[in-house]
């Protein structure tokens, strides 16, 4: 692991030597420089993680280094030193963007605790920057499993058919709206306008207008004009997600404004034509509504000149540990906390949950772990036991009594949550009997009474 930097700026040769010391222990890499001017050079060298300055040299103040590190590289965060306890300067520092502000004599253990959360947070920040330069864009991470890697290849082939109607279906949570900006992104009407709309998230009497436009006085409250989603997005991507939603008399319409090339606004009489690609999204069975007549089969045949499916988490559980890792440092940063990352025994619980609701699942799991985590690691007993245990097989004992059948399962039951904690805890006792929530000697005698002991 590469060590995170520090660069502590001085006139004291001393306090230099005797900070060097104490953050050398701690496993930083540090370089010293003995004025503002001094620091610029090296950091134009090579931008530390922290800088620690003193606020009062000759020349060049730590006020005005701060100033100067911040016009050149904003992430990197200054911590300022003073002989002076003066309030209204360490404000100004603040307000200048300074980390933080200590007095001298500095308390060791206040300061090494400080430069640890400035290094972090730049860690996070540039974790974080990567995640969201990921989305939406042309460089958007569906994470390093098969299946990750085989959609986003197809991705890149079908983006350059702009001609080619994009069907996208998978579960909700899937991903589908950021798999319709990266085809868009990558596509050569990435310069165009990217237009977005739910075919469920309006009712039927506006969605029409909203996606065709209408005419002054077409209908009570229509005072003006109105250019619909389709003329929005001309020369770029329209995103109907969705679209099983769409209702039968709509989706009529919509066929024939894909097969003109031009939408009719309603209460207009002239059409107006559109160069828009089309990417559509569905998590229904439209096959299933076809043959049920909810769905069009001329439409479906016409918006899914490409289907792109998009698989579900559980299916690829190489990726639920790297975006857990990814929500991770987006939520510690959004949320000012320090969770450092996950136990392995953690990220195993983690793969072997259904997440039916996908990365949006995931992702919602992983922000409520992190607001309560009372450690700096989250481990299994913050995650809780595997969701789903088999209900236990019931003999029929039919002359047993209730309350001896109801033990019987009860039993059974036990056994069975016992045994899958400890196979998804890999054997580890202490893990799964902190997963339980139950202490280690209550658990290792459920397990000799269940015969589950090694």
């Amino acid at each position: 692991m590469t060590r995170q930097s520090l660069l502590i700026v001085d006139d004291e040769p001393d306090l230099r030597w005797v900070l060097r010391g104490l953050f050398e222990d701690e496993g930083f890499a540090v370089r010293e420089a003995g004025c503002g001017e001094e620091a610029l050079r090296l950091f134009e060298a090579e931008a530390p993680d922290v800088v620690l300055s003193d606020m009062r040299m000759p020349r060049m103040a730590g006020i005005e280094l701060l100033r100067a590190v911040r016009a050149r590289t904003p992430d990197v965060p200054v911590i300022l030193l003073s002989a002076v306890e003066d309030l209204a300067t360490a404000v100004d520092a603040i307000k200048e963007g300074a980390f933080d502000y200590q007095a001298k004599p500095f308390d060791g253990t206040r300061l090494l605790l400080s430069v640890r959360r400035a290094a972090e947070q730049r860690a996070l920040r540039r974790e974080v920057e990567t995640l969201r330069n990921a989305l939406p864009g042309t460089h958007v991470d569906f994470g390093p499993s098969r299946l990750a890697q085989e959609l986003r290849r197809t991705i890149e082939l079908v983006a350059q058919q702009t001609g080619l109607a994009v069907l996208l279906t998978g579960e909700s949570g899937t991903g589908k709206e950021v798999v319709a900006r990266t085809i868009h992104a990558l596509s050569p009407l990435a310069s165009g306008p990217f237009v977005a709309v739910d075919c469920g998230a309006l009712p039927e009497n506006l969605l029409e207008s909203h996606l065709f436009g209408h005419q002054k006085g077409a209908f009570t409250g229509a005072d003006r004009a109105r250019t619909g989603l389709f003329q929005m997005a001309d020369g770029g991507t329209l995103f109907l997600d969705e679209l099983g939603n769409l209702p039968l008399l709509l989706q009529a319409k919509l066929l024939r404004a894909l097969q003109e090339r031009a939408v009719m606004p309603v209460g207009g009489t002239e059409p107006v034509p559109f160069r828009a690609r089309l990417v559509c999204a569905t998590n229904a069975d439209l096959g299933s509504d076809v043959r049920a007549g909810r769905f069009r089969v001329d439409l479906y045949h016409r918006v899914a000149e490409f289907t792109v499916p998009l698989p579900p988490l559980r299916e690829r559980p190489e990726d639920i540990v790297h975006f857990a890792r990814m929500f991770l440092a987006e939520a510690n940063l959004e949320m000012g906390r320090h969770v450092q990352g996950f136990t392995a025994t953690a990220e195993r619980l983690l793969q072997q949950r259904p997440w039916p609701g996908n990365l949006r699942e995931l992702r919602n799991t992983i922000r409520r772990l992190v607001v309560l985590a009372s450690t700096t690691e989250i481990d299994a007993a913050d995650i809780g036991a595997p969701a789903a245990v088999p209900a236990p097989e019931i003999a029929a004992n039919g002359d047993a009594p209730l309350a001896e059948r109801l033990r019987a399962a009860s039993d059974a039951l036990e056994a069975q949550i016992l045994a899958s904690t400890l196979a998804a805890c890999q054997g580890n006792k202490a893990a799964a009997a902190r997963a339980l929530r139950i202490d280690y000697t209550t658990l290792h005698r459920k397990l000799k009474r269940h015969g589950l002991l090694a």
